[in-house]
Order: structure tokens, then C-alpha cells, then sequence
């Protein structure tokens, strides 16, 4: 059985108490009590904690947690916490406030739950902070209380792709104590991620080696890359804040969205190197004669055809991910028990499985196999959280918000799709009144049928074709994405790009690290928006980025005028420089984080 207190301020919404008091009673919580957030609440925590004699569940903050979080939380057994509600997901701006208005910003929300043989310590840490603080609690300061008093707290969403067997039983036991050592060293999580990018960038240069040796020496490298990532990631979901700003946030993502690709093409040019078209190391000779050695097409240049194909399918899983997690405010998750759910985390393919995958089969019989095996195990995994996603997915997306003229398009799921100003263009005509997903699904079928056909069959301004099916995208792009699957919009119009991208690439004889290099530039930029607009930054337009239906027709007018290499090295090249600049004066410009709290030390802390 489970007790429950929520912690909510006078501010919040008496109906969002009532519907999270409803959701806690549903799932079967024995007990639900309502107190402040200040001191006195923690001190109502520390008493609750101390009497209850059985698990006690701490929601934190105004906004409902959605239900699916609180039934991971309540099944997932032992202690473990829940942050991702912060404030950096929070609009700032309400339904009646004007353009340039500043409204205060929201306290971040969570949920933790506290196994009885913990209790004692949550009681003291609750106590420890409500003597040193005096303004309101946060999730991420009773996690940081309870872990100085040696408590291991699983964090469910610390970072992406979080879960999985690899995580949870070989990276978090170390990362916890490592987050500890970076917490009193005074490491911040950007600095960890950025040792994680450096790590992993390393890790790829020796990866790109022929020698079995050298990939041997990658391993360490890409063990510490993953590990610095999960520390970082813990160590900000721990935030005493409880607020993850926005730039961290963006830099837990990119940091994954960089090393991965990193990999993908050092293994992809380490398959150039020698004469066995990426079936080396210890046993790749054995693979010679087997329909491996033949798949995706011969030699070095096949390898990076499905180095490519490895790309897109990452990307476009990742954007699906964003966009779910937009309109359910949870992750795809089937199973509410913690042994289910492991082995579900781990089918599912997250990145400490594909790291092991990459670690142990390019060393032992090359790339070609682990590229197969990232897209096989990859694909099959992908349709298993899809449609998990999709049975889970909720009746309307009600978080989605259309684009009124006195507000700006950070909020919606529109925001996420990246389009370009003749999309914007196309979708102003309509006034969004069509539905965004059936024009997208009949312009990206038209695409995928032209590319497997073959594009090179497509003479003169035929090329156009594809394009022209893909700009019935378009025509949504004002719509408010509201609908039951209308998150899956974002990741759809990546793959009608990728595809048509990659096809003409190849079928113009683009060399294939160039290819590699623009489909990696327009992941990004696809990926950077959609994070922009999950932190309230999103744009109307992205005009200097192109947009989708820009780039794909930049492409197209190069291949009708027999400069597709020039253009795609130039838009390569181009979305790279771009991607750093805005890195550099939109991410990194002025943030009003919330109200910090002190970080608390006693004896009892490590």
C-alpha cells in the first residue's frame, strides 16, 4: 500500500489538486494528504514519513503528473523519482497575458516515491530543509538530501533513452557515486556533458581505425562518453532547484545526437580502409560468403548505405519520442513492473544497448554487421514503441495550442515540424483547417515509392516530383497538431526529407560522406527545433535553416542544373555553421532560471 502528499502552493489550481487526488485514489494510493510547500509541507513530510510505516509518495508542484508516470513510479519498486515536469517545459506566457508581458515563471513539479526502508531518511532530509530554506520545495532537493544520506534514488527520466539493462545495471550504480563526487567538486551537468561529447568524439577517431587493437583502446573512451552522459543527467534531475534550464537540458540531448553519429561514420570510414568491405576484426572472416558481406550493397560504399540508413532511423526515433512525449507528457512505456519493464527497456533498443552493440561487434567482426544489426534490431524495436505509443496515445493532444495573433508559436506541436517559410506560406492559405497527418502520409508515400524505384530514373525536372508530393505536408502546417497521432507529424516529415536526401544523394553519385554529413546537419537542425519549442523558443518560421520543403528543393533544382555534390557539400556545410551559431546566441543567450536554493551539507552528506 502507498500513502501520498502533495505539495502545492496557494497559486495552484484547486481542480488540478482534485484531478491528481482522483488519478492517486484510481491507482490504488491508500491515502492522499495536501499540504504547503514551504517549510511547514516538509515538515508535514517529515511526520508522514516517520508514521506511515509503508511506502510514501511525494507529487510536487501545480500541474497534474500525468498518469502513466504515476503508475511507472508506483510499480517501478524501491525509491525512484520522476523530474521531468519543469519549468522549462512550462509556457511562460498565459492565455490572456499580451506579447510582452513577463510573467512569472512556474515552479517545476515531480513525483518521488520512498520505499519504508528510506523513510527515516526522508524524513530527515525533509527536515534539513525545511530549517535551511525558505522558499518552496522542489523534487530535485529532497533526491540531492536523500542521496547525501546514501540513498539511491532511480531517476526514470534522467536523460535520453535512460532506461535498459546496461543503464540500470552497470552505468547507474557508478554514475550515482560519480554524481556525488561532481556535486561536491562543484561540476555542473553542462561540464559533464561536454567531457561526454569530448569522450565520445575521442572514442570515434579510434573507431576509425582498421586495427583491432585501436578499437579496443575506443572502448574505454565510449564507456567513460556514456557514463559522463548518465552522470550529467542525474546530477540535473537532482537540481535542488528542481529546474533543469533550458540550455542543459538541450545539452543532455545533443551530446547523445552528436557522439552517435560520430560513431556511425567512424565505422563507416574504418570500413574504407582495408579490402574486407567491413567484415574485419576477429571473426569477420568467417561472414565473407554469407549474405552479410552483400547487404545494403558491395564494398565500403554499401557500409555507408546503411551507415545512413542506421542515421535516419535514429533520428526519426528520436523526433517521435519528443513528439509523443509533447502531447502525453510521458514516455511509451507498456509495462507498470519493474522486472517487465527492464526487459521492455531493453528490447527496446536504448542507447546503452546500442553502445554495446557497436563496442563488441565492430571489434569482433566489423561495421557492416553492426550496422545491420543497429537497423534490424533498430527497426523492429522502433514498431514496438510505436505502437505501444500509439495504443497509449491520448484522445487529443490538449497540451497542442494553435497560433493565435496576440501569441507566439513556442508552445504547439506545430512548432516542431521545422518547416520553412513556403511551408508557412502554404499553410496560411488554408488557414489550418486540414488535418496535418493524411496530406503528409499521401506525400510521403509518393516519396518513398519514387525513391525505391530510384531517382536516378527521374530525368530533368521530373526530379521535382517527390517534392512536389511532400509540399501537401504543407498544407497542415498551420493546423494546431491536436489530433490522437498527429505527434508522429515532426518524425514523419524527417523521414520524407532523409529519404529523398539520402535517394538523390546516392543516386547522383554524391560521395557518400557527404551524404552522411547533410543527413546528420538536418537531424540536428530537426531535433534543435523541436527542443527550442520544448523550452519556449520555438519560431514561427525557420527561414534561415531552409525548412523541410527548402532544402528538399534546393536539392532538387541542384539535381535538374547537374550540381547535386556542389550544393549538397555547400548545404552541408552551411547547416553545420549554422547549428553552431545558434548554439551559441540562442541557446547560450539570457535565461531567467527560477529561484535557486541552497545546496545543504551536514554530517550526514557525502
Amino acid at each position: 500500500m502507498t500513502v501520498a502528499l502533495v505539495l502545492a502552493g496557494e497559486a495552484d489550481a484547486g481542480q488540478q489538486q482534485q484531478m491528481l487526488c482522483g488519478q492517486l485514489a484510481a491507482l490504488g494510493v491508500r491515502r492522499v494528504d495536501v499540504a504547503e510547500r514551504t517549510g511547514p509541507g516538509l515538515l508535514t513530510v517529515a511526520a508522514a514519513a516517520r508514521a506511515a510505516g509503508e511506502r510514501v509518495l511525494i507529487c510536487v508542484g501545480a500541474d497534474t503528473v500525468p498518469e502513466p508516470v504515476l503508475a511507472r513510479l508506483l510499480g517501478a519498486g524501491g525509491t525512484a523519482a520522476f523530474t521531468r515536469l519543469t519549468a522549462s517545459t512550462v509556457p511562460c506566457s498565459s492565455p490572456g497575458s499580451s506579447p510582452g508581458s513577463s510573467a512569472a515563471p512556474r515552479l517545476s513539479s515531480g513525483a518521488l516515491v520512498v520505499d519504508p526502508p528510506d523513510l527515516d531518511a526522508l524524513a530527515r532530509s525533509a527536515e534539513t530543509l525545511a530549517a535551511l530554506q525558505a522558499g518552496p520545495a522542489a523534487v530535485g532537493a529532497l533526491i540531492g538530501e536523500l542521496g547525501r544520506r546514501g540513498v539511491t534514488v532511480r531517476i526514470l527520466d534522467a536523460g535520453p533513452d535512460s532506461e535498459g539493462a546496461v543503464t540500470q545495471l552497470i552505468a547507474d550504480p557508478a554514475a550515482r557515486d560519480m554524481a556525488r563526487w561532481a556535486a561536491w567538486r562543484q561540476l555542473t551537468p553542462g561540464a559533464l556533458y561536454g567531457i561526454s561529447l569530448g569522450l565520445g568524439l575521442v572514442a570515434a577517431i579510434w573507431f576509425a581505425q582498421l586495427a583491432v587493437h585501436a578499437k579496443l583502446l575506443a572502448l574505454p573512451a565510449l564507456a567513460g562518453s556514456f557514463l559522463f552522459a548518465r552522470t550529467g543527467s542525474l546530477l540535473a534531475a537532482a537540481s535542488p532547484e528542481g529546474r533543469i534550464r533550458p540550455v542543459v537540458g538541450w545539452l543532455g540531448t545533443a551530446c547523445g545526437l552528436l557522439t552517435e553519429p560520430a560513431l556511425y561514420a567512424a565505422l563507416a570510414v574504418s570500413a574504407g580502409l582495408g579490402a574486407s568491405a567491413g567484415l574485419d576484426g576477429t571473426f569477420g572472416g568467417a561472414l565473407q560468403n554469407t549474405f552479410v558481406a552483400t547487404w545494403g550493397g558491395a564494398g565500403a560504399a554499401g557500409v555507408w548505405r546503411l551507415a545512413i540508413a542506421a542515421l535516419l532511423l535514429l533520428g526519426v526515433r528520436k523526433l517521435a519520442e519528443l513528439g509523443y512525449q509533447h502531447t502525453a507528457g510521458a514516455t511509451g512505456d507498456l509495462f507498470p513492473r519493474s522486472v517487465l519493464r527492464t526487459v521492455e527497456q531493453t528490447l527496446a533498443f536504448p542507447a546503452g544497448e546500442r553502445y554495446a552493440v557497436i563496442a563488441l561487434t565492430s571489434v569482433f567482426f566489423g561495421p557492416r554487421l553492426t550496422f545491420l544489426i543497429l537497423l534490424g534490431w533498430g527497426v523492429l524495436a522502433a514498431g514496438y514503441l510505436l505502437a505501444g505509443q500509439i495504443a497509449r496515445s491520448p484522445a487529443s493532444a490538449s497540451t497542442a495550442s494553435a497560433w493565435p495573433e496576440d501569441r507566439a508559436p513556442d508552445a504547439g506541436l506545430a512548432a516542431y515540424r521545422g518547416d520553412g517559410a513556403l511551408a508557412s506560406w502554404v499553410g496560411a492559405l488554408v488557414d489550418g483547417r486540414l488535418p496535418p497527418l493524411p496530406p503528409l502520409l499521401a506525400g510521403l508515400l509518393v516519396t518513398g515509392v519514387l525513391a525505391a524505384l530510384g531517382l536516378e530514373n527521374l530525368p530533368g525536372i521530373l526530379v521535382l516530383t517527390p517534392i512536389e508530393a511532400m509540399m501537401l505536408a504543407a498544407l497542415g502546417a498551420r493546423h494546431p497538431h491536436d489530433g490522437r497521432l498527429d505527434w508522429l507529424v515532426p518524425a514523419l516529415l524527417l523521414a520524407g526529407e532523409g529519404v529523398f536526401l539520402a535517394a538523390l544523394g546516392l543516386a547522383r553519385h554524391v560521395t557518400p560522406w557527404v551524404v552522411f554529413a547533410l543527413l546528420a546537419a538536418v537531424l540536428v537542425r530537426h531535433v534543435d527545433l523541436a527542443c527550442r519549442a520544448r523550452a519556449g523558443r520555438g519560431i514561427e518560421a525557420d527561414v534561415l535553416g531552409l525548412g523541410w520543403e527548402g532544402r528538399m528543393l534546393l536539392a532538387g533544382v541542384a539535381a535538374t542544373a547537374g550540381i547535386v555534390p556542389f550544393a549538397y557539400a555547400v548545404l552541408s556545410g552551411y547547416l553545420w555553421l549554422l547549428f553552431i551559431r545558434d548554439f551559441l546566441t540562442g541557446w547560450l543567450g539570457p535565461d531567467e532560471p527560477g529561484p535557486a536554493v541552497p545546496v545543504p551539507t551536514d554530517g550526514d552528506g557525502a
